[in-house]
């Protein structure tokens, strides 16, 4: 993620943080938050591991087609996204 991070930077693209299948792995997704807050990143979510998104592929579907709970975070993390770009002053960093 620092990688990517430093790597956005040089292109002056902006950047936010979001944690995909967050509950595999609490430990590893709070320290993922913590460097946001330590690095005044924009974290705009969490993604849950859901079977339910298997089901949805396996039907030809998507996560936001169908009522789950990993859709549900991606339609949030979505309208962050965009609250963030088109806010007055937006904070996503470049």
């Amino acid at each position: 993620m620092e990688r990517i991070i430093k790597t956005s930077a040089k292109f002056g693209t902006k950047i936010a943080v979001c944690i995909n299948k967050f509950n595999t792995n609490i430990k590893n997704s709070k320290q993922i938050e913590l460097f946001c807050k330590k690095q005044d990143l924009p974290f705009i979510g969490r993604i849950p591991f859901d079977s339910d998104a298997v089901k949805a592929i396996n039907n030809g579907l998507t996560i936001v087609d169908i009522s789950c709970a990993s859709g549900t975070a991606v339609k949030s993390i979505y309208n962050k996204t965009m609250e963030l770009f088109f806010e007055d002053g937006g904070d996503l960093r470049s």
